[in-house]
């Protein structure tokens, strides 16, 4: 059986590789520093019998990128160099597509917004990314 928590940790590790992050959180906290990367459940959460014998499990997550609202260009060009390139997520995430053997493999499949993003009442600049995890 897959550990889900363990999954968002090793996420949240890979994500930490970026030295642009001041914060990297597994879950969303009540205070967010940007530049910051946030890893909730995606949708749906989790697929089950996805292989004989109960053998697979999929779990999807999204991981949503905050940046400041001050300067709108040079957030948006931070942002921007998430989505594609050697040190987007997709390159972050999927280095080690076992996640130190968290899971059987992972794919981030899609960037899926970009724009205007409330957390706790503070609106930021972000981009969300799918992520597919089997395990």
């Amino acid at each position: 059986m897959a550990d889900y928590a363990a999954i968002r940790t090793a996420l949240a590790a890979a994500l930490a590789e970026s030295s642009t992050f001041i914060q990297v959180a597994a879950t969303v906290p009540d205070t967010v520093s940007p530049p910051a990367a946030l890893i909730t459940p995606g949708s749906p959460v989790a697929e089950y019998h996805g292989a004989f014998g109960n053998g697979m499990e999929r779990f999807v997550f999204t991981v949503t990128l905050i940046a400041q609202r001050f300067d709108d260009t040079a957030q948006q060009t931070l942002l921007d160099g998430f989505i594609s390139g050697s040190a987007g997520v997709r390159a972050l995430i999927e280095v080690d597509k076992t996640l130190g053997g968290e899971s059987q493999t992972l794919q981030v499949t899609n960037c899926t917004s970009y724009g205007v993003v409330s957390i706790s009442d503070v609106e930021y600049l972000g981009t969300d990314f799918t992520v597919e995890v089997f395990a």
